[in-house]
């Protein structure tokens, strides 16, 4: 077979122009860098850096986490197998001539054809902002009291704009926190910075005082800004804005810390009247003055401002922040709550939206509560905020593991959980759920791109500190590795997941409130008020209905049937009366309501507990008039409609005689069993005449519970009470007829008003 001059012309084309693409993709091997580094005299270190060289992936890795002053200019050194050209993009490089800034990847470009990545595992190098601290004669930073002098440099290399030089030592440092402060195993410290003039960071709002945190039980580095992302996202007032830095003090890299607005009342901070407002934290170290606790759930509370010297709690000028926060404890523990005025006292939105952030989060300090800030503006309510410090959730069983049991609700101190008995605040807390679910849900986004920005950082802060913060935690699940950032980002992505999964499930469920109910003690043959109890639930429900699970024997009634109201913002209320029924026997008593039907296509079905106690009323006192015959005092009583005397006789007595007890029953014998045992104590006046009737004092006197009622009185004359020894225990004009004054010892009182006097028995 002949073969075509063409076709064999076009075969050999094809040949060559493999060989050609072959020889280009494979680096000859004198086109190889051989040697690299940094000599001790252009770095400023005691020692030369060497950079390793991987010839299979052509990276060059130059690891160190001291401070090299001019890592952004500065020249490296290189040796090559043969003599060929090598550039930085168009600049010609020459070794230990020719500055690059090596805060990023440098590629260095051999012979016009290989590249190496030169890699800087440093501090310097991870992408983010720089803080350096210097202080002054390089003295250690021992007290969060006492600040010590410094420098301050902030070099940002993604924005020159926010860079900063203080070097005249005018500015201050000292530690800061409470358990990350003194913890023995805390060995990276948080701490404050004070400058001297007020100073904008990162084109915040001016101010002298900022925090650098340190996270140091945080295996993310991300609890707060998740928490503070959050805050921004419902636009909580002042939340707090956070930067990622690496921090360099007296030389020393001290690791990833976070840097943000310390928590103070002022300009672009808790931005209220500094005189008349005031802004506090609940925090059960309870070491700062001034301080008090309420009196009502013994609430730690400690004044951050106003700010008055002396800065003592029994300073008068405090006793309107003591006032505010005493009034609202106060009022939440009464029986009206919450129909009682509570939420005139506060924003609602705010104390929502706090605790709900909480919740997502799981921070588990709510319950003691620790860190918890609450202000309250002039002619304002009452708020919470701003967030703050978060290492001990997400999940956290205070032995240094995180990301525990994520389908649980956070437990919270027994004021916060008082919130959630509030048919009101429920309802618009599961509002509020499902108006901010898509930015909560998308929380998973902003960890993974937060993560990528900060993960460099990160493997330089856990080769310093990983073992000695949480050493027992890491070692035993990670015996050979010197930190997994990234499974820990995975960990927390998972958490939150399936923990606001749970939550919403939670938030969504119809929920009744009270959950039980002891009705109040009630003395027999006295009405009982009905008690209502309300659905709350988001979305519509259908196919109401309530039973008591005793059915016709039950000793409890419904006394109003399900009424459903829709709220116009996504939730519906239903209510339903319950009372106790009329004219039980001394005892107690108990059922279980059921309420049930359908809420969002789920059916439910609630039983609520019910009790309620009938004791033996206390003697009946009735009013009486008196009349005097041949020496024998006799008595005219008026009982209540369908009452009679046990036994039928007049009640007698000697003239002088104060007291008499008589036992009565009802007309109606069906019900004899229901009050029997009453005693009605008749009281009597002491009358000293004979032989003809005459009626007694217009003044009529009884003692119930305590409670002294006189009948009688002309209005602008003295009412007095005395004891049999003479000691006045009232003395007052009155303006009525009657009057009605506390007893508070038993025994015999004289009432005297006008030219009328009257004996009564209190006992």
């Amino acid at each position: 077979m002949k073969i075509s001059e063409n076709h064999t012309i076009s075969g050999i084309m094809k040949v060559i122009t493999l060989i050609i693409v072959f020889c280009l993709a494979m680096p000859a091997q004198s086109q190889t860098i051989t040697g690299f580094g940094f000599p001790g005299e252009a770095t400023g270190l005691s020692k030369n850096l060497n950079g390793v060289i991987d010839h299979e992936k052509y990276t060059i890795t130059v690891t160190t986490q001291e401070w090299i002053e001019n890592i952004s200019q500065l020249p490296a050194t290189f040796t090559l197998d043969g003599n060929y050209e090598v550039k930085v993009g168009s600049i010609v490089q020459e070794s230990g001539i020719t500055t690059n800034d090596f805060r990023k990847n440098v590629i260095y470009t051999v012979g016009g054809h290989v590249q190496y990545t030169v890699i800087f595992e440093s501090p310097q190098a991870s992408g983010l902002p720089i803080i350096r601290i210097n202080t002054q004669n390089a003295v250690s930073i021992t007290s969060k009291e006492n600040y010590v002098n410094m420098t301050f440099n902030l070099t940002d290399p993604n924005n020159s704009g926010n860079n900063i030089s203080k070097t005249d030592f005018k500015d201050g440092v000292r530690g800061r926190g409470n358990d990350s402060w003194i913890n023995p195993n805390s060995l990276k410290k948080s701490y404050r910075v004070k400058f001297d003039k007020k100073t904008s960071l990162f084109g915040l709002a001016r101010a002298k005082s900022w925090v650098l945190i340190a996270q140091y039980r945080d295996p993310t580095l991300l609890f707060n800004v998740i928490a503070f992302e959050l805050g921004s996202r419902f636009e909580l007032p002042f939340n707090h804005s956070y930067n990622f830095v690496e921090l360099y003090l007296n030389g020393k890299y001290k690791g990833n810390y976070l840097l943000t607005e310390q928590n103070q009342v002022g300009e672009g901070r808790v931005d209220i009247d500094e005189n008349e407002g005031w802004f506090v934290e609940m925090d059960d170290y309870y070491d700062e003055e001034p301080k008090f606790r309420t009196e009502k759930y013994n609430l730690p509370v400690m004044v951050k401002s106003p700010e008055i010297e002396p800065s003592q709690i029994s300073n008068p000028a405090y006793h309107f922040v003591r006032n505010d926060i005493n009034q609202l404890c106060n009022l939440m523990t009464t029986a009206e709550f919450p129909e009682n005025g509570y939420r005139d006292l506060i924003n609602m939105n705010t104390f929502i939206d706090f605790l709900m952030i909480t919740e997502i989060v799981d921070n588990k300090e709510i319950r003691s509560p620790m860190s918890t800030y609450v202000y309250k503006d002039k002619g304002s309510t009452i708020n919470m905020g701003p967030l703050w410090d978060f290492d001990c959730g997400y999940g956290y069983d205070y032995n240094y593991n995180h990301f525990k049991d994520p389908n649980s609700r956070t437990p919270m101190q027994s004021f916060f959980r008082r919130f959630f008995e509030d048919p009101v605040f429920l309802m618009k807390y599961k509002e509020r759920w499902n108006e901010k679910h898509s930015d909560i849900a998308s929380i998973d986004n902003f960890i993974e791109m937060t993560a990528n920005k900060i993960e460099r950082s990160a493997i330089e802060n856990f080769k310093t500190w990983w073992y000695r913060v949480i050493s027992s935690w890491w070692t035993t699940r990670y015996p050979t590795e010197d930190n997994n950032f990234r499974q820990q980002i995975a960990n927390i992505k998972s958490y939150l997941n399936a923990h606001i999964s749970y939550l919403n499930a939670e938030i969504n469920k119809a929920e009744v409130l009270p959950g039980s109910k002891s009705f109040q003690t009630q003395e027999f043959g006295t009405e009982v008020a009905s008690q209502t109890f309300t659905l709350v639930a988001y979305g519509d429900i259908s196919g109401l209905n309530a039973k008591l699970e005793k059915g016709e024997l039950s000793d409890f009634e419904i006394s109003s049937n399900l009424a459903k109201e829709a709220t116009g913002n996504g939730g519906y209320f239903a209510t339903i009366s319950i009372k106790p029924k009329d004219l039980l026997f001394v005892a107690t008593y108990t059922d279980v309501l059921t309420l049930a039907g359908n809420n969002q296509g789920n059916p439910f079905s609630m039983k609520i507990p019910l009790r309620f106690t009938v004791v033996k009323a206390n003697p009946a006192i009735i009013p009486m008039e008196l009349y005097a015959n041949r020496g024998q005092l006799l008595a005219s009583v008026e009982l209540p409609d369908g009452w009679k005397w046990e036994n039928e006789t007049a009640l007698v007595g000697n003239v002088g005689q104060q007291t008499h007890k008589a036992r009565f029953t009802p007309d109606d014998t069906d019900n004899y069993n229901i009050l029997r045992g009453v005693d009605l104590i008749v009281t009597v006046s002491d009358i000293t005449s004979s032989g003809e009737i005459l009626q007694a004092n217009q003044l009529k006197a009884w003692v119930r519970n305590g409670l002294l009622s006189v009948t009688g009185l002309i209005p602008n004359e003295i009412l007095s009470i005395y004891t049999t020894t003479g000691a006045r225990v009232y003395h007052s004009i009155v303006t009525s007829d009657k009057a009605d004054i506390s007893l508070k010892v038993q025994g015999v009182y004289i009432i005297s008003s006008g030219n009328h006097t009257i004996k009564v028995v209190y006992e």
